[in-house]
């Protein structure tokens, strides 16, 4: 009976969520916790391609993607066919980090941060199950021993030694969500979360300096395209880009007011930033403009994307992955 109107609750809030603030089911169940106990181990699932997933990485040699109920999946042919790995947790997973193509880490729901040493294939705890409360919602990985774990209410968490210890960081004193942590070329790290929470390091995430950005809204990361030039996202659309490493900004108006959630920059230049309800914001200038794309018959929100060896864009969210080709 308690499970049942836990499960009730959980589905009035995300539909309250949705209503109110028109967002995705992706955007609600990142800060909801799930009913399921983090020390539970995954389970195999016939359709956990087709699940909720929320992050994706390309290792060079294959994509994982992680999300709902602790999967963990691989594919070593450009996305098309997907293997499930078992994993010893059932909590939501929020992202992935490969470094190289061995070790990989991943964080989500619980407090839940597992490792693999063998390119995925098996996967470690490495926090001590006791943090149910906290949410990461993001892991970067700068190389096999570096790492940072980021998430709700300013949680920071960083490892100098592969995440056999884990320190606790206060980049900022507001305790506002930290949605995404992101390297540039040159190294500088970067941090985005609501209320329009912009920060940057230049020593490896020793100091952190906030950068004013001209919106007080959720940001959900920070695309570096340059070691000058990076591009901000959140809520309503918003986009800005900068030239100088956040000291000044230009807003790039875009007429779709959807929440956008992920970027990347193709290897060919253009630059394709995914978010609610299937849209697209393609920029072929190195970030001066974007241009709306909404692909047909795909109409699925987009948490996060990578481009495969291919050339194809591989999306996660809410309807699983999806291959696509931009126009």
């Amino acid at each position: 009976m308690i499970l049942l109107i836990l499960a009730q609750l959980t589905g009035l809030i995300r539909s309250c969520i949705k209503k109110y603030f028109g967002v995705s089911r992706i955007w609600a169940a990142l800060f909801l916790i799930p009913i399921v106990h983090a020390a539970d181990s995954a389970e195999l699932a016939p359709l956990a391609n087709r699940s909720l997933l929320l992050g994706i990485v390309n290792t060079g040699q294959q994509l994982v993607a992680v999300g709902d109920h602790g999967h963990v999946l691989r594919s070593s042919d450009q996305g098309q066919q997907w293997t499930q790995q078992i994993t010893p947790t059932r909590a939501l997973l929020t992202s992935v980090s490969f470094p190289d193509a061995q070790h990989g880490w991943a964080v989500g729901h619980d407090g839940v941060i597992i490792a693999t040493r063998d390119r995925g294939e098996t996967w470690v705890r490495q926090d001590d199950g006791q943090q149910l409360e906290t949410i990461f919602l993001s892991v970067l990985f700068l190389d096999r021993l570096r790492g940072f774990a980021v998430g709700a209410y300013g949680k920071y968490l960083y490892t100098i030694d592969g995440g056999a210890h884990w320190v606790s960081g206060h980049p900022s004193d507001a305790e506002a969500h930290f949605n995404r942590i992101s390297a540039g070329v040159d190294g500088t790290l970067y941090l985005a979360g609501e209320s329009g929470i912009c920060l940057r390091s230049s020593d490896g995430g020793q100091i952190w300096h906030k950068v004013e950005v001209p919106y007080d809204g959720s940001l959900f990361g920070v695309l570096p395209l340059t070691a000058q030039r990076i591009v901000t996202y959140g809520l309503r659309g918003h986009i800005f880009r900068s030239d100088d490493q956040g000291a000044r900004w230009v807003p790039l108006s875009t007429d779709v007011k959807v929440l956008i959630m992920g970027g990347i920059r193709l290897r060919q230049g253009p630059l394709v930033l995914s978010g609610q309800g299937g849209n697209f914001f393609i920029s072929r200038d190195a970030g001066r403009s974007f241009q709306h794309w909404k692909p047909a018959d795909f109409g699925t929100s987009v948490a996060d994307l990578i481009e495969a060896d291919d050339g194809a864009i591989i999306t996660v969210g809410e309807a699983g992955v999806t291959r696509l080709h931009i126009p």
